[in-house]
């Protein structure tokens, strides 16, 4: 047997765990008796590759509080955090295949498997956490989740948020499209966001999440598009110099179960853990907003020049053929766009 890591926080306060079995079952869920309550406990194994410290973590750590609360600790989830069952790719891959139960993966990850997620990160679509927190709640967003099942074989729960992206480069200030002309930016590796910073004029080039600290610092890239609490925690304000406030999209991540591991549970359960979904995405967008400001502040202090987008029409305009595109893709894209529009 392999031991590996797994870390359960608990307001502020992290427990270390030891002797978690890997195998080649098709299930990592397990049960056993309490002996306290003479129920039996059932074992979720929950992965993400977000730091410690980013909304990703700490969303999953309120879910699987509440779930715990909602269950009368019937469940019990294990978290592992920060890359260690895998990068995004691999994470989603183990828990369509049920390797892993549970995942939160960004959302821009499936886009190699099926393009309905794209949809929340059209760019310039949802620029702002107020109207993020309307297209959440909207059904049209249940539709998209709710797809996964048929295509992926996977029970998607909700999305939490990971912070609005920007763009930051080591090279020079960024205030129109002609700015990234040149510019050599990591992308995350999904085709809408690559196609996105293409028609905007730079060169995206689609990375791995751990790999964007150490190309910054050898000039392998320019800079990325990312979201301010990802450069703090990964301490990116140490290699890149400027940081252009443009908001081109939303960062979620999907709260994903594989679907025969929540199929096999009670309604009971299916239910506390729908319940427990929805309280921590609240969480979670009153969080951000938190850490998004104390991120800028941060990056502030470290000395990075900060620019606000404050007209992004000439953005806009450049990536309508996206748009097009990816609305052509599947319907709920394109009645998805529709329906953001209307609550603008």
């Amino acid at each position: 047997m392999k031991k590996c890591l797994s870390f359960l926080l608990s307001v502020g306060m992290v427990a270390l765990l030891a002797g978690c079995g890997q195998g080649n079952d098709t299930s990592t869920a397990t049960t056993s008796p309490d002996s306290s309550s003479n129920q039996e406990v059932k074992t979720i194994k929950i992965a993400h590759a977000a730091s410690l410290t980013h909304p990703f973590h700490t969303a999953t750590v309120k879910f699987v509080e509440l779930v715990k609360e909602k269950t009368n600790g019937r469940i019990d989830i294990q978290i592992y955090p920060s890359r260690q069952l895998g990068d995004d790719r691999e994470i989603l891959e183990q828990t369509m295949n049920g390797s892993i139960d549970s995942a939160v993966v960004s959302s821009a990850i499936f886009s190699g498997f099926t393009p309905v997620l794209d949809a929340v990160q059209m760019p310039f679509l949802i620029n702002s956490y107020d109207i993020e927190e309307k297209v959440l709640k909207a059904p049209v967003t249940k539709e998209l989740l709710d797809s996964l099942d048929q295509s992926l074989g996977l029970k998607g729960l909700t999305l939490f948020e990971g912070g609005m992206r920007h763009i930051a480069n080591t090279k020079k200030e960024v205030k129109s499209p002609s700015d990234l002309e040149g510019l050599k930016l990591r992308v995350v590796p999904s085709d809408l966001i690559k196609d996105t910073f293409a028609k905007l004029g730079s060169s995206p080039t689609p990375m791995a999440y751990g790999e964007i600290y150490s190309a910054l610092q050898t000039k392998v890239i320019d800079g990325e598009e990312i979201n301010l609490t990802s450069i703090v925690a990964e301490k990116h304000y140490e290699v890149l110099k400027h940081i252009t406030l443009s908001g081109q999209f939303p960062f979620p991540g999907a709260l994903i179960f594989n679907s025969d591991i929540f199929n096999g549970l009670s309604d009971e359960d299916k239910k506390a853990i729908q319940e427990a979904a929805v309280e921590a995405t609240d969480f979670n967008i009153s969080e951000v907003k938190v850490l998004d400001t104390e991120a800028l502040k941060t990056i502030k202090e470290k000395g990075i020049t900060v620019t606000e987008l404050k007209d992004n029409k000439e953005f806009l305009d450049l990536t309508k053929p996206v748009y097009d595109a990816y609305s052509s893709k599947d319907p709920l894209i394109k009645k998805f766009i529709e329906e953001v529009q209307k609550l603008k």
